[in-house]
């Protein structure tokens, strides 16, 4: 067997395959052609994220041992050794798998989608260091607000026992998928019939679970592809995350994260640990009132590392009711609330 060397010379390589045969380094190498990038090979996962790739392959001999680091992963292996790759992309909770060569052609188009962001909207995921702190709130706050300015901007429900975001925004009643409608979905999902299937108001479409118990998966295990085809459709989309799988896998297809954290001594504990784990992912920290003596957004923006003061998100009188009454859509918000989402999602855009 022929044997090929690939020694990277500068940092930052776009695509990088650690391990993998030679025939699997070959389809890469073609599928990375195609979008017009040279991958970098290297044997060790530590060598392949130490070059910081905007995607990591990774052969199936590589993924024994499951990876808590936050970028996204792709298992990629050949038909003949099928059954190896899915068993080590198990151990991988932000994993995909890639079998070669029949998924040669969605290679290329998600190296493509990946390395050209300006032609595919942003992906950015809401979480909480603490449950109960109103991050569904915040998250439909920021998506109304960018629908409202004019952008295509989708909200996705990331709690399979959440019971449907829809009911909380007045849209059960609207036809349109939902998560367990795409419980059978393989491969790719076209755009556009995407945005067309899903309930709207106005510039902002929802996909939100069922109330009810989940059934399998409640159709997250397509979230990988829900969210790349909302790439394409939406100029923002965001992300609901609840932090368990499988919607914790989500994380890893975010562009941008947005973390609430409550004014209470656990919760700021909580993110200390938690920003490193996201690495070089751009994070927006919001501190959550009602604000407890000796944590406000100066002094949990020293401990965060963060220059002062965070922006600070108070209690909002009503929002409670307006949500158990499925009376989010027309709530409306505080100045000074106002004025803080439209902050945040200011600093959302690229170039934010």
């Amino acid at each position: 067997m022929r044997q090929q060397t690939w020694i990277p010379t500068a940092r930052g390589r776009p695509v990088v395959l650690v391990g993998g045969s030679q025939y699997v380094q070959d389809q890469v190498a073609r599928a990375c052609a195609a979008t017009g990038v040279s991958p970098a090979f290297v044997a060790g996962l530590p060598e392949g994220v130490a070059l910081d790739p905007a995607v990591l392959l990774l052969g199936s001999e590589q993924a024994t041992e499951g990876w808590a680091g936050h970028q996204e992963l792709v298992v990629v292996g050949s038909a003949d050794d099928d059954a190896r790759v899915w068993a080590a992309a198990a151990n991988l909770a932000s994993s995909r798998v890639v079998i070669l060569p029949q998924g040669a052609g969605w290679l290329a188009e998600h190296l493509g989608r990946r390395l050209n962001p300006v032609a595919a909207g942003s992906v950015v995921g809401f979480l909480g260091t603490a449950g109960g702190c109103g991050v569904s709130t915040f998250a439909f706050w920021c998506a109304r607000d960018l629908a409202r300015g004019g952008r295509p901007t989708l909200l996705v429900d990331g709690h399979p026992l959440g019971g449907g975001l829809d009911l909380a925004l007045g849209l059960e009643e609207h036809p349109g998928v939902r998560w367990h409608d795409l419980q059978e979905l393989r491969g790719t999902l076209n755009a556009e019939q995407l945005r067309s299937a899903l309930p709207t108001d106005g510039n902002l479409s929802v996909l939100s679970h069922s109330a009810g118990p989940p059934s399998g998966s409640a159709g997250m295990g397509s979230g990988a592809a829900v969210l790349d085809a909302a790439r394409g459709a939406f100029e923002v989309t965001l992300v609901d995350l609840d932090g368990r799988s499988p919607a914790r896998s989500l994380a890893s297809a975010c562009d941008h994260l947005v973390l609430l954290v409550p004014s209470r001594p656990r919760s700021v504990a909580a993110l200390e640990g938690l920003l490193p784990v996201y690495g070089s992912v751009p994070v927006t920290v919001v501190l959550r009132g009602p604000v407890l003596d000796g944590l406000d957004p100066w002094h949990v923006a020293e401990l965060a590392g963060r220059p002062g003061p965070l922006p600070y998100l108070p209690l909002v009188r009503g929002a409670p009711a307006a949500e158990a009454a499925g009376r989010m859509l027309g709530f409306a918000l505080p100045r000074k609330v106002r004025k803080l989402v439209g902050s945040v999602c200011a600093g959302l855009e690229p170039d934010g």
